[in-house]
């Protein structure tokens, strides 16, 4: 039997990326923390956590987390059937989810989730080509992410595609695209990127220019919020999700600059394959929130 004391400091090194902000949540010093990752790898024979900065679990560091997390919910779904969680004790779910995503539907697809069941989400964000990659390190238990294909010991579940629009200011487009959405215009018109793992921008350039490279000067603005304003005011054009993008090309704000540079993004739930209630409610939730639509 692994000792959760030793899970537990573990796992708070990993998820909080320091010993230091480790030893905060735990309510222990750093040295107790070190010790006990120390005490727990010799236990072990093996090396749990990289010390980097910030700490990177290795592969079994990896499994031990995804286990703490598995038994803390089994045994919280045990106490509620046993009538042993008098007090409605929340559990804690760690999920992966892109900005976009987190900003115009995943918290509408779960409100009746989460208002009927004690639980809490602890959220990352990260681009949704990227989110998977938490989830085979063990980090969350479920995440929104384009790949199709399972992580291994993980079930995937289609939820909907989208279609990201190419998308600008009338202001904009004349200044910039009078003559057309051509290589030497894009070449020298800034577009909005969300960071530097977004890969929406490159993917219309390769649709419009195909065995092109074009290189043009990037505005990063990683907030969703933001984006759409920086492309209203003009300061750059930028790939939308329609979604988002509709009450602006109603009023006239923002105008699609080339359809043909449509980009259909495909957004699916990856999630451990475990078998509990509290797991596979949130799926069905989530997967029911589109097939309702």
């Amino acid at each position: 039997m692994f000792d959760n004391i030793f899970l537990e400091a573990l796992a708070a090194v990993v998820e909080e990326g320091s010993f230091d902000k480790a030893a905060l949540k735990l309510n222990i010093s750093q040295s107790a923390v070190s010790q006990r990752i120390r005490s727990f790898e010799e236990q072990l024979g093996r090396v749990l956590v990289v010390r980097k900065t910030p700490p990177e679990p290795t592969e079994d560091g990896r499994k031990l987390i995804k286990h703490l997390h598995t038994i803390k919910l089994l045994e919280h779904e045990l106490k509620d059937s046993m009538g042993l969680n008098p007090k409605g004790e929340f559990v804690t779910l760690p999920v992966g989810v892109n900005a976009d995503s987190l900003a115009y539907w995943f918290l509408d697809a779960l409100e009746p989730f989460l208002k009927k069941h004690k639980v809490l989400l602890d959220i990352y964000v990260d681009d949704e080509n990227q989110t998977h990659e938490m989830l085979r390190r063990g980090e969350v238990v479920g995440c929104i992410s384009t790949g199709s294909k399972p992580v291994k010991g993980c079930r995937c579940d289609y939820l909907a595609t989208f279609d990201y629009l190419c998308l600008s200011s009338p202001e904009y487009n004349d200044r910039w695209f009078r003559d057309g959405f051509n290589a030497d215009a894009v070449a020298l018109a800034p577009a909005a990127v969300f960071n530097r793992k977004d890969e929406t921008q490159s993917r219309m350039l390769e649709k419009v220019f195909p065995g092109e490279i074009v290189r043009h000067p990037i505005f990063y603005v990683p907030s969703t919020e933001s984006f759409a304003d920086v492309l209203c005011r003009g300061l750059a054009y930028g790939m939308v999700p329609e979604f988002q993008a509709q009450p602006e090309l109603d009023s006239g704000r923002l105008i699609e600059v080339v359809e043909e540079g449509r980009v259909p993004v495909s957004l699916y739930w990856h999630s451990w394959n475990v078998e509990t209630k509290l797991l596979d409610l949130m799926r069905r939730e989530l997967v029911d929130f589109f097939t309702k639509k």
